[in-house]
């Protein structure tokens, strides 16, 4: 549980390979969080993460309102 401070660095890009991995054996093509953050950014919003090594992670998009 949680991110290192050096994959917080790597989190958001391509391929990205962390140190953690994933806890049910699913397979995993560091893609996913990559596609969230392009297509927050298409539509001018942003994610991003908030982690305690050892505690857990919460990952925030904020996308603005159409109204």
């Amino acid at each position: 549980p949680g991110i290192t401070e050096e994959d917080k660095l790597k989190l958001f890009n391509k391929f990205a390979r962390l140190s953690a991995h994933p806890t049910d054996g699913e397979h995993s093509t560091g893609l996913g969080l990559a596609i969230v953050k392009k297509i927050a950014e298409a539509m001018d919003g942003s994610v991003w993460c908030i982690s305690e090594f050892g505690s857990g992670s919460t990952f925030i998009v904020e996308l603005p309102s159409t109204e």
